[in-house]
């Protein structure tokens, strides 16, 4: 009777931890990549459009290499998750996401990174 009781009680209790633990990290990277995407908007329109802060150009003599900010979002991923394998915070993850989702969803050249020097002077 008591081994009856105490398998219902697994049976109810641990699919209820599985569901709010998941809910609660959903909810802290769901978060994270909005106010990660939205804040990064506004910074690219407040700074970069208005020509207050440059991009970021690594120059190679023929080519230039475009560091976008998805790009550097990547590699920021990708040393915290080097740096603290075991642990990388929802929000934290969520926050650079919306950052590496802001880059490639509203800019159509997202993807042009590696530029020749005569394109690069007609572009400046």
């Amino acid at each position: 009777m008591i081994e009856k009781n105490n398998s219902k009680v697994k049976v109810l209790f641990l699919p209820a931890i599985v569901l709010v633990t998941s809910y609660h990290y959903s909810v802290r990277l769901t978060w994270g990549i909005i106010i990660g995407y939205f804040l990064c908007k506004l910074y690219c329109q407040v700074f970069l459009e208005n020509g207050l802060v440059g991009h970021v150009i690594l120059d190679y003599g023929k080519w230039k290499i475009h560091l976008h900010h998805w790009i550097m979002g990547i590699i920021v991923l990708a040393l915290v998750w080097t740096v603290d394998y075991f642990y990388l915070p929802a929000f934290f993850t969520g926050f650079i996401c919306g950052i590496i989702l802001q880059g490639i969803y509203d800019y159509s050249n997202w993807h042009k990174v590696i530029i020749g020097s005569e394109d690069y002077q007609k572009n400046k």
